[in-house]
């Protein structure tokens, strides 16, 4: 992990997209017909960590013609796809921008085979970024309101703590090779802090959520 954050950070990449990138590697192969939602050709870097069956077939919705998807179209209506059509969907950094996000996460479920895997990641502090637009942010006790449907649902903090938060806040600001001793330096405060007050880790402070729920 050490030589992630700053292989990755010297890159340019945030702590944020650092974090999902290395949660990626942990998740169970993607296999079958996989649905990527707001996604084109050119895949966020997310899916360089992912593992993926070679056999495995990614097909691409998104509203945007830019990003030359497989599949034009807008995710706040139906999905012009079949029932359990699809082995697994992720949905990455999608939700908080999506106003009808309850039909995202119900056509998801429609479209997943039983048994499918609905994968993901949402932020929860950070910056507003719209792409157009960035309406909400959601707690796990949200979350778990809104996975309802699903038999089983996973939904992990990504995170270190709250000098790691304010890292990510200024971090822009500086060259990237001053970010790595900022860095560095936040996540072992954060460590410090936890060993004396337990509940001020990253379920307290979360940049990111993951999530994987099963049809």
């Amino acid at each position: 992990m050490i030589k992630d954050l700053i292989k990755e950070t010297l890159r340019g990449k945030s702590l944020p997209r650092i974090l999902i990138n290395n949660r990626m590697k942990k998740t169970q192969e993607l296999q079958g017909r996989i649905l990527a939602l707001a996604s084109g050709n050119k895949r966020p870097s997310v899916y360089r960590f992912l593992k993926i069956n070679k056999n495995a077939k990614i097909v691409s919705v998104d509203i945007s013609k830019e990003r030359n998807p497989d599949f034009i179209a807008d995710l706040e209506k139906p999905f012009p796809f079949k029932n359990n059509e699809f082995d697994c969907i992720t949905c990455f950094n999608l939700l908080e921008h999506i106003f009808d996000h309850k039909n995202v996460i119900n056509e998801s479920y429609r479209s997943l085979k039983e048994g499918g895997r609905f994968i993901g990641t949402i932020p929860f502090l950070g910056s507003v970024h719209a792409d157009p637009d960035d309406y909400f942010r959601y707690t796990k006790s949200t979350l778990e309101k809104l996975f309802k449907e699903f038999k089983q649902v996973n939904i992990e903090a990504l995170g270190y703590g709250p000098f790691s938060v304010n890292y990510y806040m200024i971090a822009s600001a500086f060259p990237k090779i001053l970010r790595i001793p900022l860095l560095f330096f936040a996540i072992l405060s954060d460590k410090i802090v936890v060993k004396f007050k337990k509940n001020h880790g990253k379920d307290k402070y979360v940049l990111m959520y993951y999530f994987e729920c099963k049809k």
